[in-house]
């Protein structure tokens, strides 16, 4: 599969940082790796019912476009006939303890005429064959390895679909499938208490090059690269021409993320290594950091038995 030129650079993931001892851990065994496509999804999940009922069990997700989609266009929903179950407001909401956050709770109580509306719980997510087949794989193969900042023995499909700890958890959520290649238009809005906020925009480019199709174990060892990133600030005029760049590794031992900022008033490239965890975000008026981005942005490191 030919790269796009435009996108060799790359990403904005990674592990979690942490004050942490991780050896090595050795894949399921076949035994339980027999369990997905079973009693458990194909990456993992518990395929059954919740007891309440309140989650439904897993059957297999959509698979098919919604009647009338055509590409190219918007989503249509295809629960459209879904009626809400209730309706949590400030008024309410001591009712939903235990079932609403700290930080919805705290909007509910500034802003009165917010309001949370609930309805049924459904189980549409799907992948294509290839990933279920890929995670099947990845089971009883896939290991952490340089102290938990890497994996190896895993492509195109979850690494650890029956997760042994915390970390390989972390890593299933940055390997997960998201396509092989996307594009995005996206608004960005820093928002003031008082209201007032600028829209930033950006285009971003993905190639996902962990799940790409012809992707092998050992190139993916060689090229150590699990995702290319493109974002270019498209909006407003000061920051217009701005581009971020990134490589995000597999392990990051091995080589850390790289990471490159084209500033268009200096029409110069520069390194950018401090694109991970508290760095500010993109043009967020320092009330985003780095590590908020895809809700995980960290990059290293773990401690040694030995540090």
């Amino acid at each position: 599969m030919k790269i796009p030129s435009f996108l060799r650079l790359c990403c904005l993931l990674a592990p979690a940082a942490g004050l942490l001892s991780v050896a090595a851990r050795a894949a399921v065994a076949e035994a339980e790796a027999a369990r997905l496509g079973q009693d458990l999804t194909p990456l993992g999940a518990e395929a059954k019912a919740s007891a309440d009922g309140t989650i439904p069990a897993w059957t297999g997700g959509i698979t098919t476009p919604p009647a009338g989609y055509k590409p190219g266009d918007h989503h249509p929903d295809p629960f459209a006939a879904d009626q809400p179950l209730f309706t949590v407001t400030a008024a309410n909401a001591a009712s939903h303890d235990g079932k609403i956050t700290a930080g919805h709770l705290a909007v509910l109580k500034a802003y009165p005429s917010y309001k949370l509306v609930v309805y049924p719980t459904r189980r549409s997510a799907s992948n294509p064959q290839r990933i279920y087949d890929a995670t099947r794989r990845n089971a009883t193969t896939a290991q952490l390895v340089s102290n938990g900042n890497g994996i190896s023995g895993a492509v195109a499909g979850i690494p650890f679909p029956i997760p042994q700890s915390g970390l390989e958890v972390v890593w299933n959520f940055l390997a997960r499938y998201r396509g092989v290649a996307a594009a995005r238009h996206i608004d960005q809005a820093a928002v003031e208490r008082g209201g007032y906020y600028q829209l930033v925009k950006f285009e971003d480019e993905f190639l996902f090059n962990y799940a790409r199709p012809d992707i092998t174990a050992k190139e993916l060892d060689e090229s150590n690269t699990m995702i290319y990133f493109k974002q270019a600030a498209t909006a407003p005029a000061k920051v217009a021409g701005t581009i971020l760049l990134a490589h995000e590794t597999i392990n990051q031992v091995k080589k850390p993320r790289d990471a490159w900022v084209y500033n268009a008033g200096r029409r110069r490239v520069v390194r950018a290594p401090n694109v991970a965890y508290d760095n500010p975000g993109t043009h967020a008026d320092g009330q985003r950091t780095s590590d908020q981005f895809d809700m995980f942005n960290s990059c290293l490191l773990y401690t040694s038995d030995a540090a």
